[in-house]
């Protein structure tokens, strides 16, 4: 399998785990998320979740939670050289579109930490915020799982760094590109009893 073919999955994978809610009952929770793996060939690897969640419905279309995302990065040899982590609130809400499809509009609002360059003179710690809002096309397959599929991202991201020179960092990303698609899944639960 090329590496085409590998980034395209770990793109659906990532896609899919970001999507939120669809269409479940008034006080069911749903959890959600993807997980990515990029092999560099000699260069490295990667691994991650963007994001894992856990939200509750406050009525048949809007869900809010919490998420969790993480990053590490490794070199040829195997060392740790980065690592990035954020987490925080999520608000979605959604709109069915036939039996089987859902539109979600979700917003993150995250904080930030991590290491840059770790093991080298040059490396540091940062924190900081990250503020997102994202569509997603959602497949419902039954029994509460959904298959998600995000496809664009407008989001700002600040980091001040624990150096010397208190490095900040801004990164501002809108539209689509290789960072904004992502699939992942997801699994309402219900806190109610059927009843007969």
């Amino acid at each position: 399998m090329n590496k085409f073919k590998i980034n395209l999955v770990l793109t659906i994978v990532l896609l899919c785990s970001s999507f939120t809610g669809v269409y479940a009952q008034k006080g069911s929770l749903m959890a959600y998320g993807s997980l990515n793996y990029k092999n560099n060939n000699n260069n490295g690897s990667s691994f991650g979740a963007n994001p894992l969640g856990l939200g509750y419905f406050f009525n048949d279309h809007v869900v809010a939670g919490m998420n969790y995302a993480f990053d590490r990065e490794k070199n040829a040899i195997g060392d740790l050289i980065s690592s990035h982590n954020e987490v925080g609130p999520f608000y979605s809400d959604s709109w069915k579109i036939g039996d089987h499809f859902v539109i979600i509009a979700q917003v993150d609002a995250h904080y930030v930490w991590g290491n840059t360059l770790m093991n080298m003179p040059t490396g540091y710690g940062y924190n900081g915020y990250l503020t997102r809002i994202y569509p997603i096309v959602a497949v419902s397959l039954g029994h509460g799982w959904a298959l998600k599929a995000k496809f664009a991202e407008f989001s700002f991201q600040q980091t001040t760094g624990d150096d010397a020179n208190k490095t900040r960092d801004r990164t501002l990303i809108a539209g689509v590109n290789g960072s904004t698609l992502g699939i992942g899944v997801s699994k309402n639960i219900s806190l109610k009893k059927k009843t007969q």
